[in-house]
């Protein structure tokens, strides 16, 4: 009977022994499969993130309308994508475009309005193909800017493979992030558009060529297709500025300072965009205009007054806007400030700039063609634009901005997220008027599609 008993107790001994080697196989398979999966959820956070970023970098350039906008927006996400997850440059980058706009009753079909002033086909409409994401009250189409059409959305995606370390020994030798995607838009972004009172100022001085006019008109032409009249209202400042009885055409004398802001508004405040389209259009350049400051004959000192023009834009803001909307000066110019001579016109300019931005008045500031050759504040004998570049004062001039390359026109100038823009070529105004006109509806953010 104990010799029963001895066997008994051996045989479960073993069995002891060959469950405990099994739980510490199951236990050590456990916590390695666990190591290798916090790898591969730390790998897809990365590429997260990564992803994320090369969105928001590529939507600074958002919208995008054609093969060369496109191709810059794409090329930066990929860029800033690759920089932030290394390994992507060989496994691959994904970048495609979005339409995106509202659906405010969530019923797959963008609400009226929206198509084509925030995005849209180069022709025709998009009948179908809308996806509205349930819970979401936004709707979402593939959108190709480089059969011209307009995008307000980039999508970046990525995946990656990991191999496991621990986790081959129970069969599993790698896992899937899976395909990760970041998303990001400029401006509403298919929200409710935020009412903006807005008022453009273009230079069209004798130093702009017909070439550079057409171009402008067509910039500034673009900003009304990108708005939606039913909130955002636009009026129109020229310089120099217009006869009474026909604001096309420049007054002849010029008398400076000018404190009229009637004298410079060619359209007031208004959502009747037709009018302001036909206004636009009809600008004729500067002729050879007699300018007299204080009464003295100036007209050898040139035709370029821009404080008082900015001023103008400040108080039809503060006169004949909407009382709850915001405020944005979109402000364009092609050269340096050389009037009201004698006053330290580049200082003038701030001093205006200054009085819209103590108003809570936006300002976003274009300078055209300041850099090839540089051109300096020449005309300023004294104070803090003295000879400084006419780039530096542009920029001062708008809200929150940096001059990057003082007297040139940086790569980068655009894409910094400040109010400053810089244009080197005439022909380069559409895209950079349409950054400014989304820059002031909001700024990019990643957006859930």
């Amino acid at each position: 009977m104990r010799h029963g008993l001895l066997i008994r107790l051996r045989e479960e001994e073993g069995a002891v022994a060959v469950l405990a080697a099994l739980l510490i196989v199951v236990l050590l398979g456990s916590v390695a499969f666990t190591i290798d999966l916090g790898r591969l959820r730390h790998a897809r956070q990365v590429i997260q993130n990564a992803v994320d970023f090369g969105s928001l970098a590529g939507a600074q350039n958002l919208p995008v309308q054609g093969a060369a906008a496109a191709t810059v927006a794409e090329g930066i996400a990929r860029q800033v994508a690759i920089a932030n997850a290394p390994e992507l440059a060989s496994l691959g980058v994904d970048v495609t475009f979005r339409c995106v706009v509202a659906d405010s009753n969530s019923d797959g079909v963008p609400d009226a309005g929206e198509v084509p002033f925030v995005c849209g086909p180069a022709t025709g409409s998009w009948p179908s193909g809308w996806v509205t994401k349930p819970g979401k009250k936004i709707t979402t189409h593939s959108c190709n800017p480089y059969a011209g059409d307009k995008c307000n959305t980039i999508v970046v995606k990525a995946s990656e493979t990991v191999n496991f370390y621990f986790a081959p020994a129970i069969g599993i030798g790698n896992g899937s992030t899976g395909v990760v995607q970041g998303a990001a838009c400029k401006g509403a972004c298919g929200a409710a558009h935020a009412p903006l009172d807005v008022v453009l100022v273009l230079d069209r001085t004798g130093s702009m060529t017909d070439s550079d006019i057409a171009n402008m008109k067509n910039a500034a032409q673009s900003i009304l297709t990108f708005y939606d009249s039913s909130q955002q209202w636009v009026g129109l400042v020229a310089l120099p500025y217009g006869r009474n009885a026909n604001k096309c055409v420049v007054n002849d004398p010029q008398v400076y300072p000018q404190s009229n802001y009637l004298n410079w508004q060619v359209v007031p405040i208004t959502n009747n965009f037709s009018t302001l389209s036909t206004a636009i259009n009809c600008l004729q350049r500067t002729g050879s205009p007699t300018v007299t400051v204080n009464g003295v004959n100036r007209t050898s000192n040139g035709h370029t007054n821009l404080g008082d023009p900015l001023d103008a834009a400040r108080d039809m803001l503060r006169l004949q806007g909407r009382s709850t909307v915001s405020d944005v000066i979109i402000f364009e110019t092609d050269g340096q400030a050389n009037q009201p001579y004698g006053m330290q016109p580049c200082n003038y300019l701030n001093t205006k700039a200054n009085a819209a931005k103590a108003a809570g008045q936006a300002v976003y500031t274009i300078a055209y063609g300041l850099d090839n050759p540089p051109v300096r504040c020449t005309f300023d004998t004294a104070g803090p634009f003295r000879n400084a570049y006419a780039t530096t004062n542009i920029a001062a001039a708008a809200t929150t901005s940096t001059d990057d390359v003082p007297g040139g026109c940086g790569p980068n100038e655009n894409k910094d997220g400040d109010n400053y823009f810089c244009v080197p070529s005439s022909a380069d105004m559409e895209p950079v008027f349409r950054q400014v006109a989304a820059a002031a509806l909001g700024s990019s953010h990643l957006i859930d599609i």
